[in-house]
């Protein structure tokens, strides 16, 4: 799921854009606003709506996701690449930055 895609903006999209394409597609897509046959679709869309724009609105969370996709260019595996940034890397990186010193 390209969550650049979702928010119909590009790559390299200030947060200023990225805050305003998601504002735009609430308002489109809000359950509340649509009719009774169309809740269910809407609140599907708004769902992954908002789980867009949660990842490309914390940078923290953006960069991830974009090593995560020029991975998958370069042809690289979706899981794999998360796992590896996020997961069993992630974990020795806070480990090892916050590990007391120990003496010699």
């Amino acid at each position: 799921m390209d969550h650049y895609r979702i928010l119909q903006v590009s790559r390299d999209a200030e947060p200023e854009v990225i805050e305003k394409a998601y504002k735009a597609l609430c308002m489109k897509y809000h359950p509340d606003r649509a009719g009774e046959s169309e809740r269910g679709r809407a609140t599907e869309a708004m769902q992954r709506i908002n789980r867009a724009y949660a990842v490309l609105s914390d940078p923290a969370a953006r960069a991830p996701y974009d090593r995560t996709l020029s991975a998958e260019q370069r042809g690289g595996g979706h899981g794999w690449e998360r796992f590896m940034d996020a997961g069993l890397l992630g974990l020795f990186r806070d480990w090892y930055e916050t590990r007391p010193e120990r003496a010699p």
